[in-house]
């Protein structure tokens, strides 16, 4: 693959911040397509495109999914207001609360945080028989009728 000359912004060595997995650093450029970049935490060398290393849009395959959570808020009534940012491995998840102040706590006990922040259905959209369930119209039923009746007279 011939090499290109790099734009400004992306010769050997210079840094990038993602947007889940921390910052990236330029190995080599090739051309738009074919950028090769070195994660700083996990030192996973993979190959992007120039877009998405802009963009902040580069995945480390080597991090497990549940490094995807970083970034999120979490309510707790001990600590209140968590941010998670970092999944260790071991199931260890490290959180910061609002004063800056590092907590660590097993994935089950952030999983359980993150089911009771969801927000509950709104109680007046729900329907109350099947009826309004299916919110079936008068003409609606008309048709349903005349094909019964169609189904029923075929073939007499």
């Amino acid at each position: 693959m011939k090499k290109l000359d790099a734009p400004h912004d992306m010769h050997i060595g210079a840094k990038f911040e993602t947007n889940k997995h921390g910052r990236v650093t330029v190995v080599e450029y090739y051309n738009t397509y074919t950028v090769i970049v070195a994660f700083e935490n996990t030192r996973t060398i993979r190959a992007t495109t120039a877009a998405k290393l802009r963009s902040g849009h580069v995945l480390d395959r080597s991090v497990a999914p549940q490094s995807l959570m970083v970034g999120e808020t979490v309510e707790s009534v001990k600590y209140g207001t968590l941010t998670i940012v970092q999944v260790e491995p071991e199931n260890i998840v490290v959180l910061e609360d609002s004063d800056g102040e590092e907590i660590r706590m097993i994935m089950a006990s952030v999983q359980k945080l993150r089911s009771h922040n969801t927000p509950d259905p709104v109680e007046g959209n729900t329907p109350t028989s099947l009826d309004a369930l299916t919110k079936r119209g008068k003409k609606t039923k008309d048709i349903n009728r005349l094909f019964k009746k169609m189904l029923s007279d075929y073939g007499k």
